[in-house]
């Protein structure tokens, strides 16, 4: 039977991935959320699913992640921030916990195979990807999203010290939308915007299904036309140029509960 582990079940993504990985019985997956109250209201059948199992807590806790992780096939890392916040870590903090939970699986169980990291990332940060795009786009995608990106690409810096024994696949996808599941393609060469996170989900199980992208960044591209528009972008590429410029009004509008 595949086994899977999810990091971040309560995210448009790893939610989406659950989604369709519970539609078959043949699948076992093992869901790490920091919230299991928000999990369960998002998937209300959740805990009488045998083919689940359900981990809670932190993401410093190795323990905990190492055992979410143990006997998978794949572990699909969904853990992330849409908001350009100064400083932000999630991304690198996510990357650290699986490397070491594995490193400690790795040690214990010399025997055992260790999972593939399925790690979602961005087509901005993949120049054969952003090369295609006008510069000005780029520069303004980037600029909008300056601190998520740079945390990824540390992140992926991070990923990448351990190729000698670690699998990992870089999910490398455009503009994501809420819409449902219209159809997908997956490519090495270039990425479209905008697609559905129905449609990355579904993309991202076939790539951990049929392997062969170790170490490589990959686009999930929408295979038809008519993907919905998500008109809040232009909003949050806004206020993302406004903490890119100016950092402190980020933290203004957290004191004043506006963030």
């Amino acid at each position: 039977m595949p086994s899977y582990a999810v990091l971040g079940a309560t995210g448009a993504t790893g939610g989406n991935i659950l989604k369709l990985l519970i539609t078959d019985p043949q699948n076992t997956i093992n869901v790490y959320v920091r919230s299991k109250a928000k999990l369960v209201k998002q998937f209300p059948a959740i805990e009488k699913n045998p083919n689940v199992r359900i981990f809670t807590g932190n993401l410093s806790d190795i323990s905990l992640i190492a055992s979410c992780l143990e006997d998978t096939d794949a572990v699909f890392s969904t853990v992330a921030s849409n908001d350009n916040v100064p400083g932000t870590h999630i991304a690198q903090d996510t990357a650290q916990s699986i490397v070491v939970a594995l490193m400690d699986i790795r040690m214990t169980k010399p025997q055992v195979k260790l999972p593939t990291v399925v790690w979602l990332s961005s087509g901005s940060i993949n120049k054969k990807f952003y090369s295609q795009a006008p510069a000005f786009v780029h520069w303004l995608l980037v600029t909008s999203f300056s601190y998520v990106y740079t945390d990824l690409a540390h992140a992926q810096e991070y990923l990448e010290l351990h190729r000698e024994w670690l699998k990992a696949v870089y999910i490398q996808p455009g503009g994501l939308v809420e819409d449902k599941q219209r159809g997908h393609t997956i490519s090495t060469e270039k990425e479209q915007t905008f697609l559905s996170y129905a449609d990355l989900a579904a993309g991202m199980i076939e790539i951990a299904e049929t392997g062969g992208y170790d170490w490589q960044g990959v686009a999930v591209n929408p295979s038809t036309k008519g993907t919905k528009i998500e008109w809040k972008v232009p909003g949050r590429m806004v206020k993302g140029l406004t903490f890119h410029f100016f950092p402190w009004t980020y933290f203004l509008a957290r004191k004043l509960h506006l963030q």
